[in-house]
């Protein structure tokens, strides 16, 4: 005589739903913490290439005001502009070395460069291909930074004197930037730097950077000029 077979049990639908009702939680607790880590990872990866960005900025920077060089330059309108000058609604402008030249294109190794914070709050960095410009001399633009509240520029002269503007008034700046004339009325030639005998060119000892951000608030850098007289 056959022994009668055990049957087999299953889950009961009871049992299934609190399962699934189990899995569904954990999913959800899982699924939260990943998001949250996921989050956490792209507000870090955010703030690094913001970090880098203004590195980036400060670095550009340095290697330019670095190399300032002692050459006026004439504007698309023929006015004689100073080696190093800033303007309220241009920004910082200047003549730098060391613009490098691997094809070995017949231009000058000298720059224009300026720096300027636009409408939309970016700093942009500008070079023109030629220093003294004609009219149809359009510059080539960079972001280096962007949601910039704020650019300020201090000049330290030789004196140790802190100036906010440059050139002062003292050495024959105005308000525009543009040097003022002897008052002569003619022009007795430029040297290959760009100076008029009557006139001495004159740079700052130091440039001092301002610069706001919502993040990082108020951020200074202090900039040395190496051919300064001092």
């Amino acid at each position: 005589m056959r022994a009668p077979r055990e049957r087999s049990r299953g889950f009961t639908l009871v049992e299934l739903m609190v399962a699934l009702a189990v899995f569904a939680v954990m999913s959800a607790m899982a699924y939260g913490g990943l998001s949250s880590v996921i989050e956490a990872r792209t507000q870090i990866d955010r703030a690094l290439a913001r970090m880098q960005d203004l590195q980036m900025t400060v670095h550009r920077l340095q290697s330019d005001l670095g190399q300032v060089a002692a050459r006026r330059v004439r504007d698309e309108f023929g006015d004689l502009r100073p080696a190093i000058a800033a303007e309220p609604s241009v920004g910082l402008v200047f003549t730098r070395f060391g613009w490098r030249n691997p094809l070995d294109e017949p231009r000058s190794h000298l720059q224009r460069v300026r720096y300027r914070l636009d409408e939309e709050g970016n700093l942009v960095r500008s070079h023109w291909r030629v220093l003294d410009r004609a009219q149809d001399s359009a510059p080539v633009e960079t972001v280096l930074l962007e949601n910039v509240e704020r650019v300020e520029w201090r000049f330290l002269d030789g004196e140790r004197e802190w100036q906010d503007q440059w050139p002062p008034l003292a050495f024959g700046g105005s308000a525009s930037g543009l040097l003022q004339e002897d008052g002569t009325g003619e022009d007795e030639g430029d040297d290959q730097d760009g100076a008029t005998p009557q006139q001495e060119i004159r740079l700052p000892v130091a440039v001092e950077l301002r610069l706001t951000t919502e993040e990082y608030g108020e951020i200074r850098q202090l900039f040395a000029i190496a051919g300064a007289q001092r």
